[in-house]
């Protein structure tokens, strides 16, 4: 069985994170930073002390099954790092101590969420870059999150709350998060199946179906299909794009 791990989700939407517990500027000055999911250590550079920047960083390669799709995690302004390179992170290891290296004022953890390698190496930083190419490159760590929290839960068979599923669109919920339940029921996913968009409407009243437990199968000389979930068992009208569920 797939195992995914646990961790919390309660952070803003935005393109780059700067995590901090608030309080006093340099409240979080020493606190541990830990590897969200499990990944591998792909770069760990101190700083100088001198140049401005990223100051101590960690680039992560994440590998774990509940991922929304291939991330790089990247990690800055680190008191100290207690990873080495090609070091196996599980959820929770650690990563290292939250800073302000790189010369910033207050104590710190700045990351990232890119969808791949960094195409401008381990320094990398987007000015200048229009917004279609960061968007590319980099996830919405709001998305990314509320998507690898949903995984999360329904790998445990745990309903997705309301509050996760509002910050996803359609689109994201469609291929990054049903396509992995299916294929851990072991059931074929048709985005565009009626039984698909069945259950995502489901999810977005507020009542999670689970996993399927059948294909979709035809019924009345294709009239529709039917399929049964978890939690109910849907039947479909093709010709009026409709359906119904019971249980």
């Amino acid at each position: 069985m797939v195992v995914c791990h646990r961790f919390r989700a309660d952070i803003p939407p935005g393109l780059g994170l700067d995590l901090n517990a608030g309080g006093s500027c340099n409240a979080d000055m020493g606190l541990a930073v830990v590897a969200p999911l499990a990944g591998v250590v792909r770069a760990a550079i101190g700083w100088n002390g001198v140049t401005p920047g990223e100051g101590n960083h960690v680039w992560v390669e994440l590998d774990d099954p509940c991922l929304p799709g291939p991330t790089f995690f990247h990690v800055d302004h680190l008191l100290d790092i207690v990873c080495t390179e090609a070091q196996r992170l599980n959820p929770g290891d650690p990563i290292g101590l939250a800073g302000a290296s790189g010369g910033w004022d207050c104590a710190h953890a700045h990351s990232e969420w890119l969808t791949g390698p960094p195409r401008d190496g381990w320094f990398q930083w987007p000015y200048g870059w229009s917004r279609a190419q960061v968007e590319a490159a980099y996830w919405n760590p709001w998305s990314w999150w509320a998507a690898a929290t949903a995984k999360v839960l329904a790998e445990n068979q745990e309903p997705i709350p309301p509050e996760v599923v509002e910050v996803l669109s359609d689109f994201e919920v469609l291929n990054w998060i049903m396509p992995d339940l299916w294929q851990w029921a072991g059931v074929p996913y048709n985005p565009d199946g009626l039984t698909s968009k069945a259950w995502l409407a489901e999810l977005r009243a507020g009542r999670y179906r689970g996993r399927p437990r059948t294909a979709d199968r035809p019924y009345g000389d294709g009239r529709g299909d039917w399929a049964e979930f978890d939690a109910g068992v849907v039947v479909t009208n093709s010709g009026g794009g409709e359906w119904s569920w019971n249980g």
